[in-house]
């Protein structure tokens, strides 16, 4: 990997695109797709999933397990790596498996099959990657993805089915100390 951009470190940003495994001299090692270029990390595609999260002030557990719990997604679950800078990915295939590629939610413009049964993914900045999967599964899992933002959203937001049977002595999202005094 000569004569090109090679880090230790990275934390996933509202410029990064995707996160690609790739094996060289029997390591592991990311290239990270950005809007402007791309560069390659010292480490797995989880890995850096993982620090995003901690760099973001959460956990990878505890996101898969907020995937599970808000969405009800258990296997292959996309992650907020942080929902309040609206960065969403999802796995293309096991996070445990090796080959396993991170996609953001955000930077896809289309996707189509091969004629090999892959997906070509074409992000909002022209760039295009052939990723191993079905095209049925990619959309899957982009579906996954914008089910479990939704879902965040309306929780934070307070447009949850039966909203309006709650506690009546709990203010309505919005409400302020003010209105309550207000005559």
């Amino acid at each position: 990997m000569n004569d090109v951009n090679f880090v230790t470190e990275y934390e996933i940003n509202r410029y990064t695109m995707a996160i690609l495994s790739v094996e060289k001299g029997g390591k592991l090692y990311s290239k990270v797709l950005e809007v402007e270029g791309e560069l390659f990390v010292d480490l797995t595609p989880l890995m850096i999933v993982e620090n995003s999260c901690s760099y973001y002030g959460s956990n990878y557990e505890g996101r898969k397990q907020g995937s599970r719990m808000v969405a009800g997604l258990t296997h292959k679950p996309p992650i907020a790596i942080d929902p309040m800078s609206d960065l969403y990915f999802f796995p293309t295939s096991s996070p445990k498996n090796d080959e396993c590629n991170w996609i953001s939610l955000h930077h896809v413009l289309e996707s189509h099959p091969t004629t090999i049964s892959n997906t070509y993914v074409k992000f909002m900045n022209k760039e295009e990657v052939e990723l191993p999967l079905s095209p049925q599964s990619f959309e899957k899992q982009m579906q996954r993805a914008s089910f479990l933002r939704t879902r965040l959203y309306q929780r934070v937001n307070g447009h949850v089915i039966g909203l309006e049977h709650r506690d009546s002595r709990i203010a309505p999202p919005g409400a302020s100390y003010r209105s309550k005094n207000d005559k």
